[in-house]
């Protein structure tokens, strides 16, 4: 059974995370604070920034992933514990990061992961739709209402799709989501 101690340092992430979510207004513990009239609406803002900050960091993720993949195509990847530490250090490898993959958007990235190692046709598609709904909710206070998402009233991600992701994560022998 887990401690149900905290040390100072968890301590003090602990009060962080609680100053930056009442800050943001993501502090539900606190709704009765709020104006009764507006709790309903100020819960519901709560619960889409939850969304959008999971799907953003999975979309980030997933970009990163593709990065390292294209990454040790083009430069040299020793048998263990490899890190790009060394590799930053380089003004070639400082270049093709700062120059091209961080202008190249994650479909493109796709594209050129798959030139050089096969992704699976299912995973792709998993991605393309990360990337639909990341720009949805990056794009539109009310991604629902986009002409995509409309007629299902909903703009969802179904749990298929990350198991799908995480296999394909797993199979590279990438950490997980």
């Amino acid at each position: 059974m887990p401690s149900q101690k905290l040390t100072a340092k968890q301590h003090r992430l602990k009060a962080e995370i609680e100053e930056i979510a009442v800050f943001v207004q993501m502090d539900h513990w606190n709704i009765l604070d709020y104006e009764e009239g507006g709790r309903a609406t100020y819960l519901e803002m709560m619960k889409y920034q939850l969304v959008r900050g999971d799907i953003v960091t999975k979309y980030t993720r997933i970009d990163e992933f593709l990065a390292v993949d294209i990454c040790h195509y083009y430069f040299r990847r020793p048998k263990k514990g490899f890190s790009f530490r060394g590799q930053w250090k380089t003004q070639r490898f400082k270049v093709f990061n700062h120059y091209i993959l961080d202008e190249t958007f994650l479909m493109k990235k796709m594209t050129i992961a798959h030139a050089i190692r096969e992704i699976p046709a299912p995973i792709r598609s998993a991605i393309a739709r990360i990337n639909d709904v990341r720009n949805a909710l990056s794009h539109s206070f009310f991604p629902k209402n986009r002409r995509q998402y409309a007629h299902q009233k909903k703009l969802c991600i179904k749990a298929s799709t990350y198991l799908l992701l995480q296999a394909w994560k797993n199979s590279r022998r990438i950490s997980p989501l």
